[in-house]
């Protein structure tokens, strides 16, 4: 199983950044009928094989081996947010979200949005749960209009 799993990720992982087996070959030193053994899980990799696999990939080496969810989580996710994943907020963001039912998506992208919107506003006003001394902060020495 852990060979079809692998397989299979490394073959889309490859073509989300658009590469073919040759040019993944090239980066890694490795020849691409290997790669292409690997992608029909004929071969499994070595752990050094597959630490060049991802370096070229620029990917860390696990995910390779994430479950489903938590790879479609991570790739709606901007690279810095994989990053802050290993924080205890992100993850608890992230089991949240494994249970968000399809329907919810489209709030919940309006809801970020809206977030992110008022966050660049210029006067930079508070949210709700920001106690009142970061709106003084934001704004000193501000003139209001």
């Amino acid at each position: 199983m852990i060979k079809e799993q692998l397989g299979k990720r490394l073959r889309e992982i490859r073509h989300s950044k658009g590469l073919t087996q040759k040019a993944l070959a090239e980066k890694t030193g490795v020849d691409y009928t290997y790669i292409g053994k690997i992608e029909r899980a004929e071969q499994l990799p070595s752990i050094g094989v597959l630490i060049k696999i991802s370096d070229a990939l620029s990917l860390p080496l696990n995910r390779f081996f994430m479950d489903e969810s938590t790879l479609r989580l991570i790739n709606l996710l901007p690279m810095e947010g994989y990053r802050a994943a290993g924080k205890t907020e992100m993850r608890e963001l992230l089991r949240i979200l494994e249970d968000v039912r399809e329907e919810d998506i489209p709030l919940l992208i309006e809801i970020v949005r809206v977030l992110k919107k008022h966050r660049e506003n210029k006067y930079k006003l508070p949210m709700a749960a920001e106690p009142p001394t970061v709106y003084k902060r934001l704004n000193k020495g501000k003139k209001h209009l």
